[in-house]
């Protein structure tokens, strides 16, 4: 019945918010009649609705049943694949879209999305199926790396910081303050005292709690050799796993971030 679908009690959208208010003019109109409504309306329309058919984010591949095996048998490439209702929107889907910006410049690792259809066709349904997924558990995260076709399951808070550091730790290179993430990269690999200076006078131009820890560390790598990145790492990864504020465990996982751009077994 068209009458109840411009109405929005379609359960199924296209837009997936129950037919939203652009999709009930568009029924609407249908109700009418097309004698009545211009051509210009109809194809506007159409075009509109085409364009939120397509729900990928930007800079994210589209992967589905017929393409996944085929993308992580690409050599040398790891892949943060999202497994998701189709058209999703919201603060977790904006995690996803910033992650997404932050992976532009990191070569051999691309993010992808799954649409999963609950309703209709059901289109790569067999994905979440084959992944142990229930709709309950989207989006869903997996990290796959060169040779594992069943990936690593991510577990926690779908929030940006929980989202990035959880990659780091898996050797994923996130830019966190590009400007002194190369600063960084090349301290490592000359120990420039020069390098150093610059980090000092670039700091007045940040704001982020992170920018101070780039010159802390140099500092540290200088009084005790490359060795303190990762004796440090280990030591605040220790650390984390025991109980505390909300405060300090963001601050440590800040120092953890900024280590690890230090880590010259990942560069």
């Amino acid at each position: 019945d068209v009458r109840a679908w411009s109405f929005g009690l379609n359960p199924a959208c296209i837009c997936r918010r129950k037919l939203c208010f652009l999709c009930r003019i568009g029924l609407a109109a249908l109700m009418v009649g097309t004698s009545i409504v211009s051509s210009t309306f109809l194809n506007v329309f159409a075009l509109t609705v085409l364009t939120l058919v397509d729900g990928t984010a930007l800079g994210a591949l589209k992967i589905d049943t017929l393409t996944l095996d085929k993308i992580l048998a690409i050599p040398d490439t790891v892949f943060l694949v999202k497994f998701d209702k189709t058209f999703a929107y919201g603060t977790k889907e904006d995690v996803f879209k910033d992650v997404c910006k932050l992976s532009e410049g990191v070569q051999g690792f691309f993010p992808a999305e799954v649409a999963v259809q609950e309703y209709g066709e059901k289109e790569n349904d067999a994905l979440r199926e084959r992944f142990g997924y229930v709709f309950g558990d989207f989006p869903a995260y997996r990290l796959f790396t060169p040779g594992n076709t069943e990936g690593l399951k991510y577990e926690g808070d779908v929030e940006l910081d929980s989202l990035t550091s959880w990659l780091q730790a898996h050797g994923v290179r996130l830019p966190v303050i590009a400007a002194l993430d190369d600063l960084a990269s090349r301290f490592v690999e000359t120990f420039d005292e020069g390098i150093v200076e610059t980090t000092a006078q670039m700091l007045v131009d940040y704001t982020d709690p992170k920018a101070p820890l780039y010159l802390k560390i140099m500092q540290k790598i200088k009084e005790n050799g490359i060795a303190y990145v990762k004796e440090e790492t280990s030591r605040l990864t220790k650390l984390l796993k025991g109980t505390l504020t909300s405060e300090k465990t963001t601050e440590l996982n800040d120092k953890l971030k900024v280590l690890r751009v230090f880590r010259n077994d990942e560069l």
